[in-house]
């Protein structure tokens, strides 16, 4: 933090007073100065002067996002106190490396730094100013997070000054190695926008954001297949099951492939994995080492989430280490069981099927706003390090703070998990009451070992709360979880109308040449379940004596013909 405070505290703000019989430096300034006497909003006023102090500070990152980074650190930060803050806003240094290294990856610095190492790098110039300015009683450097997207770009460019230089035929020498950036907090800066960022990044996690639990929840053992079907997926309900997935690898505590930081970091070794954020302009490749640095002195509000949904062809270990086991747990949620009239976009086959499964991981506060899953699939969601959030809406029902357009194409929000809770929760508690039981909300906490089904259609939100339920310390930490969405028997015609009828919204397909285009994925979609059928109906013999056998997979053969036909001709029906 900065110091920054919300602008309704100026009211409070009092013009300077007598210290021991002697003004201060702003004090005497102001009286040294008719033509500008007092304002409480002096710090701005003089920092940005007669021109600049006339935009909102909003229009003023705007401007700023234009600039690079040694303008921005080295002009417009080091010009004024009300400068400072705003040129060290987060998410301009963010877009600034974004904008960079975005696309070929950067290094994040290890942000294990001692207190004291941090103190020694304070610019005493940058102090002193500070403290003389006018309006300011001096500048005191803060407790500050381990990393932050300024020491990011400053190491990297480091490193690519160095490399130059070390090339270079002029034999220059190397630019010194960038310091830790440690805030200075200012004194008379009231700005909602800087404030919101920070409250909205540092929030403690209420015990009562946490403590419903109204989703439905079984025991594994007491899950079958016909249950889990007939009480849950056809009728549209989430499901938390509990102990789901302790038996896998990657969760055993005995297995050699359980995941935890080091473990991912060896697997993944020499890979780079996708992270985006719907704050951030675009999105980023890390490698799992440089990422778990990242998540481990991340400050933003809206951090980068890695939500891979290539990590299974890089890192073949990783879908060992569940999907096997997956199907002995989890048998209705076979990869490719198209016999049992499971994940039938496995039809299309590997290649051209839209994107399913995603390895996501990100810091603790980190996670996804409210949204509806894509295609109208269902899915599955497992934790694997680190505890989940779950708030759900039903179908049709729309979340507080959530505003779609009528058409459905856009969507108004809030672009951070903390601005929802801060600002709409208790909207979201009222309607925990709602008359009609079937548009209240549901919740739940998933831990690892539990696996979660997410029913299509409904709007939900997921937040990494970590390993402790109420945090009150700096919030750092790793969540990894794995999810997969799918198409089953019964929710067949309600993807079958989304292919036909919300083409623009199709996803997973649109940046894969291999993939079937959206345009045509309807049509490829039914043409690869009829091929199904005529298989099915290709082993179907006559029944001759004494060939028993045959006869039975005749039987067999024709029923599974029925069975689809029967299946697609309902779901078409239904589709209309």
């Amino acid at each position: 933090n900065y110091g920054a405070l919300p602008y309704g505290n100026i009211h409070l703000a009092a013009p300077p007073q007598l210290v021991d019989g002697a003004t201060t430096a702003a004090a005497a300034s102001a009286e040294a100065s008719a033509a500008a006497p007092w304002h409480p909003d002096i710090v701005r006023h003089r920092g940005l002067g007669p021109y600049l102090r006339l935009l909102n500070d909003e229009q003023l990152l705007a401007i700023f996002s234009y600039v690079d980074g040694t303008t921005l650190a080295g002009g417009i930060a080091s010009t004024s106190q009300f400068l400072y803050v705003a040129g060290h806003h987060e998410e301009l240094w963010r877009d600034l490396v974004l904008r960079r290294w975005g696309d070929c990856g950067f290094e994040v610095p290890d942000p294990s730094v001692s207190e004291d190492a941090q103190g020694e790098e304070i610019d005493e110039k940058e102090e002193d100013r500070n403290r003389n300015e006018p309006g300011k009683e001096g500048g005191s450097p803060t407790k500050q997070n381990n990393g932050c997207w300024k020491d990011i770009y400053a190491h990297n460019h480091y490193i690519q000054q160095k490399s130059q230089s070390q090339t270079s035929p002029s034999n220059k020498p190397a630019p010194p190695a960038p310091k830790r950036h440690v805030p200075i907090s200012m004194n008379g800066i009231y700005s909602d926008t800087f404030f919101r960022s920070f409250l909205c990044r540092s929030f403690a996690l209420r015990p009562s954001w946490l403590a419903a639990h109204t989703v439905p929840t079984l025991p594994h053992a007491e899950v079958t297949t016909h249950r889990f079907i007939t009480e849950y997926e056809e009728k549209n309900r989430p499901l938390l099951i509990k102990g789901a997935s302790q038996s896998w690898p990657a969760l055993h505590t005995e297995s050699s492939h359980k995941w935890n930081a080091a473990y991912l970091t060896k697997v993944s070794q020499g890979k780079t994995f996708r992270a985006t954020s719907g704050a951030a302009p675009l999105a980023a490749k890390f490698t799992m080492d440089d990422y778990l640095k990242y998540c481990s002195s991340s400050t933003e509000e809206a951090p980068l989430y890695l939500f891979d949904r290539t990590f299974a062809a890089k890192c073949p270990q990783l879908l060992q280490d569940f999907d096997g086991a997956l199907k002995e747990s989890c048998p209705w949620w076979s990869r490719g069981n198209v016999e049992a009239g499971h994940d039938l976009f496995s039809v299309l086959g590997e290649e051209g099927r839209p994107d399913y499964q995603w390895l996501i991981v990100g810091p603790k506060r980190s996670g996804s706003c409210f949204h509806i899953d894509p295609n109208c699939t269902h899915a599955w969601n497992a934790p694997i390090i680190g505890k989940k959030r779950w708030i759900f809406y039903p179908p049709g029902v729309t979340p507080p703070g959530v505003f779609p357009s009528p058409s459905g194409d856009d969507v108004c929000m809030p672009i951070s998990i903390g601005e929802w809770f801060l600002t709409f929760w208790d909207a979201h508690v009222e309607r925990r009451s709602d008359p009609d039981v079937r548009k209240r909300p549901l919740e739940c906490t998933a831990c690892p070992g539990d696996v979660l089904f997410v029913p299509h259609g409904w709007w939900h939100m997921v937040m990494n709360i970590g390993d402790d339920d109420v945090g009150t310390d700096d919030g750092r930490g790793m969540s990894v979880a794995l999810t997969r969405n799918y198409v089953s028997a019964s929710n067949l015609s309600d993807v079958l109308r989304f292919l036909d009828t919300r083409v623009s919204h199709i996803s997973g397909c649109r940046d894969r040449a291999e993939a079937v285009p959206p345009k045509e994925l309807g049509k490829e979609f039914r043409k690869a379940l009829l091929s199904v059928m005529e298989e099915e109906d290709s082993n179907t013999t006559d029944c001759h004596d004494g060939e028993e056998k045959k006869c039975d997979e005749s039987s067999r053969g024709g029923s599974g013909r029925r069975k689809w036909a029967d299946l697609l001709e309902k779901s078409e029906e239904r589709a209309k």
